[in-house]
């Protein structure tokens, strides 16, 4: 059976709103690893103009597909933004 890993990058307002997301996914055993990034800054632009992020947290999870459905089923149950991004990525190499 082939395995497709991927990353999922999700951002969170808040340091304890991503633990506590990273630590349930662990616990559900839908990922290997669960990377959260703090004071990551973003820019992005709206209507209004020009916007810079500060202060999001970034869960990087590492995971596989099959998985991706429920891990983007409990965030978009379960994250306070109710439609957070969710990022996936492939991982085309891995050598962990």
């Amino acid at each position: 059976m082939d395995i497709v890993a991927i990353i999922i990058n999700i951002p969170c307002p808040t340091f304890e709103e991503a633990d506590k997301h990273a630590r349930i996914l662990m616990k559900k055993e839908l990922c290997g690893l669960v990377r959260i990034y703090r004071d990551v800054n973003q820019i992005y632009f709206t209507e209004e103009g020009e916007v810079d992020g500060e202060d999001i947290v970034m869960l990087a999870i590492k995971t596989t597909q099959k998985n991706l459905k429920e891990i983007e089923a409990y965030m978009l149950k379960n994250h306070s933004w109710g439609t957070p991004c969710i990022d996936v990525t492939p991982i085309v190499t891995d050598h962990c």
